[in-house]
């Protein structure tokens, strides 16, 4: 049975999540797999490299190496496993999924933000604790963006669910009800 995307990233990140919990290892190992995510991103040619049958085994062992060089053990055979069980393209979302179980082991919300204009801190903080207690949450990180288009009121994404308390959608909703 050939796994999908979202399955071998569950699968590993669970995996590693719980291995890093028994070592007490999880803050180091989420460092450093955010610094090869990082690299990841921002240099897709390593992705190609990494992939390509033009290119030796030992080359892209040694371009491995180069990137877990000073890593945790943890984080080494991580990294190597994956490129071993041709799993190396995975990557990305095993280390999602890493840090998705981080954040509910740790009870903390990852949320998108949108305003019709910029909060300030104190807006901020207090979005984040009324959101908290909507999501049962003990923390909430917000990622703030600006929409003129919603007029007023705030739009919150986390988890896959919108929390929707923009003006706009409240004037859509009662010109609906008027035109019925």
């Amino acid at each position: 049975m050939k796994l999908d995307n979202k399955m071998v990233a569950h699968r590993y990140g669970k995996a590693l999540f719980e291995v890093t919990q028994e070592r007490n290892e999880t803050p180091t190992v989420q460092a450093e797999l955010s610094e090869i995510k990082k690299v990841v991103l921002e240099e897709p040619e390593l992705m190609v490299f990494l992939k390509s049958a033009q290119i030796s085994r030992q080359a892209k062992r040694d371009a491995l190496a180069t990137l877990t060089n000073n890593t945790t053990e943890l984080t080494h055979n991580l990294v190597t496993m994956l490129f071993d069980y041709g799993r190396i393209t995975n990557l990305v979302g095993v280390v999602d999924e890493f840090n998705r179980l981080i954040d509910e082991f740790n009870k903390t919300v990852r949320a998108e933000v949108r305003t019709a204009v910029e909060l300030d801190e104190d807006q901020k903080q207090k979005l984040a604790s009324s959101f908290a207690n909507v999501v049962g949450a003990e923390r909430v990180v917000f990622e703030t963006a600006v929409d003129p288009e919603i007029i007023g009121g705030v739009v919150i994404t986390a988890n896959n669910t919108v929390y929707d308390g923009s003006l706009r959608t409240k004037l859509n909703s009662i010109k609906r009800l008027l035109l019925k």
